[in-house]
């Protein structure tokens, strides 16, 4: 086996690539279309190989799931992101093949941690809808693709419907007894309430639900987030000390674990706590290490709302030119999710309130161009900024990096003239032709132009190389369904 792997990957059949866990291959698309021909009309094998497929991968999610509050949570991100074609594989066989629907549900539900905490929402919530309307018996199942379902549609501001899928979990857990489930639709029925700016009603909510401690079988990040959200509504409505008492036994069960994912919510409200004390070099202390674990697992929505968080701290510290960028790179994460906000007058009045007072004090042109310069700037940079005292020049800016590669992928000379290219509309034998190489080797260099970037089709790739040449105001993440 090894030596025909190898002798593929001379050839050029197979693309040899560096991954998460080890050395992944890629088929060209063209031999992957003639090998699923092959399987298909003349083996006769092909629901068997993909049956097979998604068996293999439901493995790998609930293994993830298992391990999902402990130290590894980078690791199982950059698995899950690098497998995601493997996902969308095993998802559509069981959506279309009869009798495989519940294992449809299964599967998606698993991946409710993917979807919610690495900024793939939309992407979640298509699969699960189309999942919920083939299956729908009243399972286990069902009860935790619902709740999953709610509280993707909320991330993405359909309170509504968040709120009725979330009912209908937790009446569904009932009838079928499952506590755990039942915990699980509660939660989401109190963030809905929490950021449909229902304070009182989040504080009670999640009073009684840390009051009653983890049930058996439910997820400790979820239990962990009851905890969070209890802080939150604390925080907002003023009551810092106890916030800070809610966070600092959060923080206790996360070290437990090595947790970071609801590590990187705690520390956030503890920065919100410390703002409500006007203890803001604290604050920002907390912000700033929220925002470095919200990124080592892309949690666009935590990322979006700790940029907002560290604006408004920067804007109290008189720091303003520097909160005028926090708020350009703040923004343009929220057009990925919600430019609105959720619509919550809580954190649309702390937005408002924050740009009225920088650009008081700098100006509209200053802050225009601040503004601008934190959309373009990487969120890795954003994260290890420091900020300007009054009056204090700011240092100057590098080259913006193009959207999608965040400071930190490199493409190879041949590559980029190979990106080039593609940017100009040349198929990959007119690519081969320009370059004078194989065809095959043009398509190589394709496929791994494609993986590097985390890219599914070439009109990505021109995008690209456009945003290369002329930047421009850029969303930090690609839209779901391309991550």
């Amino acid at each position: 086996m090894l030596e025909a792997v190898a002798g593929l990957v001379d050839k050029s059949v197979l693309c040899r690539e560096p991954g998460p866990g080890g050395v992944r291959y890629r088929l060209l698309d063209t031999l992957r279309q003639y090998g699923l021909e092959q399987l298909r009309r003349v083996t006769g094998q092909e629901e068997t190989a993909r049956r097979r497929q998604r068996d293999w991968m439901a493995r790998r999610a609930e293994a993830c799931e298992r391990g999902w509050f402990g130290p590894g949570q980078p690791e199982t991100v950059a698995r899950l992101r690098a497998d995601r074609d493997n996902l969308r594989a095993a998802l559509d066989f069981s959506l279309s093949a009869p009798g495989e629907a519940l294992a449809a549900l299964r599967l998606a539900g698993t991946l409710w941690f993917h979807w919610h905490a690495c900024g793939a929402s939309r992407e979640g919530l298509y699969w699960l809808d189309r999942a919920l309307a083939a299956a729908p018996g009243p399972t286990r199942e069902r009860a935790r693709a619902l709740w999953v379902a709610g509280l993707l549609a909320a991330a993405t501001r359909d309170f509504p419907r968040g709120r009725r899928h979330a009912t209908d979990a937790l009446a569904l857990a009932h009838t079928l007894g499952d506590d755990a489930e039942a915990a699980h639709a509660e939660y989401v029925i109190g963030v809905i309430r929490l950021f449909g700016d229902d304070l009182p009603g989040a504080l009670r909510h999640f009073e009684t639900t840390v009051a009653r401690g983890p049930v058996p079988g439910q997820h400790l990040s979820l239990a962990g987030l009851d905890q969070v959200e209890l802080a939150c509504a604390l925080a907002y409505l003023g009551e810092a000390e106890r916030a800070v008492e809610v966070c600092e036994e959060a923080l206790r069960l996360c070290e437990r674990h090595g947790e970071q994912w609801v590590r990187s919510y705690v520390l956030r409200i503890l920065a919100l706590a410390h703002t409500v004390r006007a203890d803001w070099p604290r604050a920002e202390r907390h912000a700033l290490e929220a925002l470095r674990l919200k990124l080592a697992v892309h949690d666009v929505i935590g990322i979006a709302l700790t940029l907002d968080l560290l604006a408004s701290i920067a804007a109290a510290r008189g720091s303003h030119e520097h909160a005028a960028v926090l708020l350009g790179g703040a923004d343009r994460v929220w057009a990925d999710i919600d430019t609105g906000r959720w619509g919550s007058h809580t954190l649309n009045s702390a937005r408002r309130d924050t740009e009225e007072r920088v650009a008081g004090a700098l100006g509209p042109e200053a802050f225009e161009r601040a503004h601008r310069r934190g959309r373009t700037l990487p969120l890795a940079e954003l994260a290890g900024r420091e900020p300007q005292g009054p009056g204090r020049p700011h240092p100057a800016e590098p080259a913006a990096p193009p959207p999608h590669d965040d400071g930190t992928v490199r493409l190879t000379r041949r590559e980029t003239e190979v990106a080039q290219l593609v940017a100009e509309g040349l198929a990959n034998q007119q690519i081969a032709d320009r370059l004078v190489i194989a065809r095959r080797t043009a398509e190589g260099h394709v496929e791994r132009i494609l993986g590097k970037l985390g890219f599914s089709n070439r009109s990505q790739i021109a995008a690209w190389v456009t945003a290369r040449r002329c930047p421009t105001p850029a969303r930090t993440h690609p839209p779901e369904g391309t991550t």
